[in-house]
């Protein structure tokens, strides 16, 4: 009995730990919404560059995560579930729908590096990005990576480690490296 009460205690603390998370997000950065009943676990590292707009509604954002939204950059979540120690970041649109479940440590990055095969440090050689976009109900499983220019389909589930690098329909099974369908 004394545990249930305990455990009750501790959560009462980390909702209100999180309401100031979310009140100190906010008046750090301008572009930054979040809404409803969202929750940011302890650990979390956000960052919203001046220009950016990020839009977490009714999110919950477990211990680790690291969200960035650049400069001219919208990065949108609603109504879904962000697992441990993930990163999300957003150099030009990354959306992610209602009801996705994101397993911990996925990737999920809308850039990459431009590389010529130069002597010219690849720092130097700019990004390339494309929009991402995870359609209602997607299940990300553990330590997937999915990278730009991937849309993904309602109902779908992408199995743990995998590379995703190309789009998928609705009600998918995507598992491997690179990703391919199964049914």
């Amino acid at each position: 009995m004394i545990y249930k009460v305990f455990r009750k205690i501790i959560q009462s603390i980390e909702a209100i730990n999180s309401e100031i998370r979310i009140v100190v997000l906010r008046m750090k950065y301008p572009g930054i919404e979040i809404t409803g009943d969202s929750h940011i676990s302890k650990g979390c590292k956000i960052i919203c560059v001046d220009g950016g707009k990020l839009i977490l509604n009714n999110v919950f954002i477990n211990y680790g995560a690291f969200i960035f939204c650049s400069q001219n950059a919208v990065l949108k979540i609603e109504k879904s579930y962000i697992g441990m120690n993930s990163v999300i970041a957003s150099y030009k649109k990354i959306s992610i729908k209602e009801n996705c479940e994101i397993a911990e440590m996925v990737v999920i990055r809308d850039q990459d590096h431009t590389h010529d095969l130069s002597n010219n440090p690849i720092k130097n050689q700019g990004l390339k990005s494309s929009s991402i976009t995870l359609n209602e109900n997607v299940w990300v499983g553990a330590k997937a990576t999915i990278l730009r220019g991937v849309s993904v389909g309602k109902n779908s589930v992408i199995g743990a480690n995998a590379l995703v690098n190309n789009s998928f329909l609705e009600s998918s099974i995507i598992v491997g490296v690179p990703a391919r369908k199964i049914n």
